[in-house]
C-alpha cells in the first residue's frame, strides 16, 4: 500500500511513451483512481491504465475507464470483514470497489489468530457467489472470478491490433503478475525479485527496481 513511483520511474516512462512506436501500459492491483493519484504531474494521457488487477482499464489518449460490473455479494463480504476488525487496528482494509484487500502486515502474532475466522467467512460465500481469493505476502484479496492482470494483455492487443513485428514485454514482482506472463506466452516476460524459490512462468529475470530502470533506460536509450 505504500509503494510510490520515484521521480526516475516517471522520467523513463514519459520517455518511452513519447516514442510512438511504444505502447505502454501500467498494471496494478489498485483501483485506477489510487493509481493516478500516485502518478500527479505525470501526463496521464500518455499511457494505459490498468488497475484492481485488470478490471479497469484506461487507454492513452482518453479519460473514461472501461471497468467490470460490481458484485454486490464483494461488498457484502467487505462490509462483514470491516465489522470482524474494526476494533483491531493493526488489520488495514483497502476498498478497491470492485475488490477489497485486507492487509495484515503490521499485526503481531497474537492477532493472527482472526485470520482463520476471516477465511472462513469469505469461504462461505464461495458456493453462491463467483469470486476468487487470492493469498499474498501479508495480504488476502477478493475479486470477481476470472478477472485477472492477464485480461489486460488481451485488451491491449485488442485495442491496438497485434501486428506481426511487436514484441509484447511484461515485468513484475508480484505473484498476480504470473497472469501477465501467461498470457503473454510468445513474448518477453521478466521476474523481478529474488528467483530462490519462486515458480514463475517469466524466461527472464531482474533483481531489482534499480534493475529494471536499467532495462526500460536502455529500451527508452535514455542517458
Amino acid at each position: 500500500m505504500d509503494a510510490r513511483p520515484s521521480k526516475r520511474i516517471k522520467e523513463i516512462l514519459s520517455v518511452l511513451s513519447s516514442d510512438p512506436g511504444n505502447i505502454v501500459t501500467i498494471v496494478s492491483g489498485r483501483n485506477i483512481g489510487s493509481l493516478l493519484e500516485l502518478f500527479q504531474g505525470f501526463d496521464l494521457t500518455a499511457l494505459n491504465w490498468s488497475g484492481t488487477h485488470g478490471m479497469e482499464i484506461r487507454f492513452s489518449g482518453s479519460t473514461a475507464v472501461r471497468s467490470a460490473k460490481p458484485l454486490p455479494c464483494i461488498s457484502e463480504i467487505k462490509d462483514r470483514v470491516s465489522r470482524m476488525i474494526r476494533s483491531h487496528p493493526c488489520f488495514a482494509l483497502e476498498d478497491k470497489g470492485l475488490a477489497f484487500a485486507l492487509h495484515y502486515r503490521r499485526c503481531p502474532e497474537q492477532e493472527l489468530i482472526r485470520l482463520d475466522k476471516i477465511k472462513s467467512l469469505i469461504d462461505k460465500y464461495r458456493g453462491n457467489c463467483p469470486i476468487e481469493v487470492m493469498y499474498m505476502k501479508k495480504v488476502i484479496e477478493v475479486k470477481p472470478a476470472g478477472i485477472n492482470k492477464g485480461n489486460t494483455v488481451e485488451a491491449v492487443v485488442s485495442h491496438y491490433g497485434s501486428p506481426r513485428d511487436r514484441l509484447v514485454i511484461c515485468a513484475g514482482d508480484d505473484v498476480t503478475d504470473e497472469y501477465l506472463f501467461r498470457a503473454n506466452p510468445g513474448g518477453i516476460n521478466i521476474k523481478v525479485g529474488d528467483p530462490a524459490g519462486s515458480d514463475t512462468c517469466a524466461g527472464y529475470h531482474l533483481k531489482g527496481v534499480s534493475d529494471v530502470c536499467w532495462f526500460l533506460r536502455s529500451i527508452s536509450r535514455l542517458r
